[in-house]
């Protein structure tokens, strides 16, 4: 389209420089032709009226020519003008769209405010980083703790076991205490 509109205005304006050249050699012809035909009087030239008029007559149509080129070349550029105008009209409004479709695409809405990929990749990363941090340190937590108890349990199991024991014994010798003491009574008895 553009490419048809230059070749079609080079062809407009090459055309109208060699009507306009052709023109003008006329019209130098016709003003020699006019002064060459023309009788001599004294210093002056006599030049019959209807010569005068037709010479004027072709002058004027040249220059109408001439005006109608002009005219139509001044609303070919001013229809270039407004074409160009419309084209970077149409160029900057898509560029714009492009640098909204292109923030778009590199950020979304986050709790209500608008976030870019990169930010929001690193926040969530931090977060993951910060919770697998915490779960190493509630897990090492929880091991040492879990290892304090049983060895509780174990220090509680071997108590209970040393109780149990200083029971049985304590009941044995107090079993043994009271045969003795019982032995002692009826050997008493028994001397009396």
């Amino acid at each position: 389209m553009r490419k048809t509109i230059i070749l079609a205005v080079s062809l407009l304006t090459f055309n109208t420089i060699c009507l306009a050249q052709d023109q003008t050699n006329s019209i130098d012809s016709q003003f020699t032709t006019l002064v060459n035909e023309s009788n001599n009087y004294q210093t002056y030239k006599i030049v019959p009226k209807v010569k005068l008029q037709q010479l004027q007559t072709n002058v004027n149509n040249a220059m109408n020519k001439l005006q109608s080129v002009i005219d139509n070349h001044a609303t070919a550029t001013q229809a270039q003008t407004d074409s160009l105008i419309s084209m970077s009209n149409k160029l900057e409004t898509a560029q714009a769209d492009l640098a909204v479709a292109l923030e778009r695409e590199n950020s979304f809405q986050v709790l209500g405010m608008s976030t870019q990929k990169s930010t929001f990749t690193s926040i969530v990363w931090t977060i993951i980083g910060i919770l697998i941090l915490a779960l190493v340190f509630f897990v090492y937590r929880f091991r040492s703790s879990h290892a304090v108890t049983r060895e509780a349990n174990l220090r509680l199991a071997e108590t209970e076991q040393e109780l149990e024991d200083l029971r049985k014994s304590s009941l044995e010798r107090e079993q043994k205490i009271r045969r003795q003491l019982q032995d002692e009574i009826n050997k008493h008895k028994k001397a009396v």
